[in-house]
């Protein structure tokens, strides 16, 4: 019986390569591809038609759901397990509702790994999630943000403006800033920055790759706090 054919997807390339040495370990698996980013994760998966792609969604140039769909459409018998960091609730739906059949946090053991892997060949239809318990780190908040304010902190993490968040989403600016305020007080933020600060501290959002950076503005002018985003830079040696 020919083994189980793995494709691994991650940016970080130590955790990619330890990985495969564990799994290239167990005779049923082989991993026949690696991807450092999510154009490369797509590629591999239209070439190597693999069993299982183990995906960090949060790779460079990853939309999440919108690269495991990606995923799914090149190689429709792959099953997508996503490995993040970042175990929150909206994550792991959407990811799911995007077709991956598990949701694993990075933290999660050996046996568990191996397990989940089988699973999902063996049980077609059955779904993993393997996260952390709530730690202090991560209490819940006293009235959760909604979907779809979620989806807008995302875009505001990401450093996209409102209009660009509007587009993305197929909603008015309006709307979006009324969502920024509702995320504003749900988090107690007092701006875009704090928002997206808290929201990493709380496990909310996975935290940008970039650090944002309170724009120049005339003395006295206070900024509105639900205003386009922020200019970013690259944190030194990023």
């Amino acid at each position: 019986m020919p083994p189980t054919t793995i494709v691994l997807a991650d940016d970080h390339a130590l955790f990619r390569e330890t990985l495969a040495d564990l799994l290239n370990a167990q005779p049923a698996l082989a991993v026949v591809g690696h991807a450092a980013d999510a154009a490369q994760a797509v590629r591999c998966a239209a070439a190597e038609q693999p069993d299982l792609l183990l995906l960090d969604f949060q790779m460079p140039g990853s939309h999440g759901a919108g690269t495991v769909r990606e995923i799914i459409a090149v190689s429709p018998g792959t099953r997508v397990l996503c490995l993040s960091a970042h175990a929150h609730p909206y994550l792991v739906e959407e990811m799911l509702a995007a077709g991956a059949r598990g949701f694993l946090h990075k933290g999660i053991g050996r046996e568990a790994l191996l397990t989940t892997l089988s699973r999902a060949l063996t049980e077609p239809r059955h779904t993993t999630v393997l996260v952390p318990a709530v730690t202090a780190d991560h209490v819940p908040l006293e009235e959760p943000l909604s979907r779809r304010e979620h989806q807008v902190l995302v875009g505001a993490a990401a450093a996209m403006s409102n209009r660009q968040i509007a587009d993305r989403l197929g909603i008015t600016e309006g709307t979006v800033k009324r969502h920024l305020n509702s995320v504003f007080r749900k988090l107690g933020a007092v701006s875009r920055l704090d928002a997206v600060n808290k929201a990493v501290r709380a496990s909310l959002i996975p935290s940008p790759d970039v650090h944002a950076v309170a724009p120049r503005r005339s003395p006295g002018r206070r900024p509105s706090p639900a205003t386009g985003a922020r200019p970013l830079r690259r944190s030194p040696g990023g």
